[in-house]
């Protein structure tokens, strides 16, 4: 149970570690910083691959 326990809370942070590297490569866009926000726009993409690959794992280890 901990082990799930501890899965979602790490799902949950790369969630929001997510959403803020998008809000970050907004206001890059908006302050007209291109090379800003396509580094943001590579961690907003690189943390919602780790989710991916977190959840195939977990489903193969029948962890939900």
């Amino acid at each position: 149970m901990q082990d799930a326990q501890i899965a979602q809370l790490i799902d949950e942070i790369r969630k929001l570690d997510a959403q803020a590297a998008g809000k970050r490569m907004e206001l890059a866009l908006l302050l007209g910083d291109r090379d800003e926000a396509r580094r943001q726009m590579k961690e907003m993409n690189a943390q919602t691959e780790a989710r991916k690959a977190a959840l195939f794992v977990r489903r193969d280890m029948g962890v939900h």
